[in-house]
């Protein structure tokens, strides 16, 4: 019973962490060529790489890719615009030590 309790109130702490992400200036703002699926089929297995909870998912005109690793919160949010998509990515880092810049560099690299 215990650990069901550890593992509610991790999620739901994890949850909280993320849901003010937007309250902060995004880490990235660029327009990429390719569609909304596409992008996120690029970042998605990068971000994977780098987090084992890191996830995608996409629709038509709109997806997301987020990841949470050892105090790092990532979100990536792709919006259909024109003939490609609009990136915005969000973050929260609460680790010590150096700026974590990998996440924000694999986006880049798809765009």
């Amino acid at each position: 019973m215990k650990h069901v309790l550890a593992i509610a109130a991790c999620t739901v702490l994890a949850g909280c962490a993320t849901s003010g992400m937007t309250d902060t200036l995004p880490k990235l703002s660029s327009k990429t060529g390719k569609s909304v699926t596409a992008y996120v089929q690029c970042v998605e297995p990068k971000w994977q790489a780098l987090s084992k909870g890191a996830k995608g998912d996409a629709k038509e005109d709109k997806g997301r890719v987020t990841a949470n690793d050892d105090g790092k919160h990532e979100r990536l949010d792709v919006t259909a615009s024109g003939a490609g998509a609009q990136v915005v990515m969000y973050e929260i880092q609460k680790g010590k030590g150096d700026y974590d810049s990998r996440f924000r560099d694999e986006a880049i690299s798809c765009l």
